[in-house]
């Protein structure tokens, strides 16, 4: 299973990266023609890289129309998903939004962080896809997939 881990925290896709490479679980570099299309929505320090940083300059609706990028694409099979929502670049609409561009064609997890915002935007979160508090845990339920989807 190829996982990308998709951030607006570089310390915290770090976690995940390390998390994930731990349990086995394969992190791809981006291919080219991803990263030219990511290029073009995120901010020019941004990197595409995976895992791809979007920087906390990265206003919602970029954070949003890069991860659609890579929902849409077929190349990474599942996507871990961290957020650090801060006012005012974050809206209480995120999760609207999400669904928007949601296909239900790829598995994501979120990792959401913060303060009482980031907290209600995990609880809206929640009814839609599945929402952890560490990097750990959202790598250990991509690993359990991996392994359900392998037998």
């Amino acid at each position: 299973m190829k996982v990308c881990i998709y951030t607006n925290g570089g310390g915290e896709g770090v976690l995940a990266t390390d998390a994930a490479e731990s349990l086995g679980l394969e992190l791809p570099e981006t291919p080219r023609y991803l990263k030219e299309r990511l290029k073009q929505i995120l901010p020019s320090f941004a990197s595409v890289h995976n895992p791809i940083d979007t920087t906390a300059q990265a206003a919602e609706d970029q954070y949003l129309q890069g991860l659609k990028v890579l929902l849409e694409d077929r190349y990474f099979d599942a996507v871990l998903a961290i957020l650090l929502p801060q006012l005012p670049l974050y809206s209480k609409n995120f999760p609207k939004k999400f669904v928007e561009i949601y296909n239900k064609q790829k598995p994501i997890v979120f990792v959401i962080y913060g303060g009482f915002f980031a907290k209600e935007v995990a609880e809206e979160l929640e009814n839609i896809v599945p929402v952890f508090e560490s990097p750990i845990q959202a790598t250990r339920s991509l690993k359990l997939l991996k392994t359900i989807l392998s037998e």
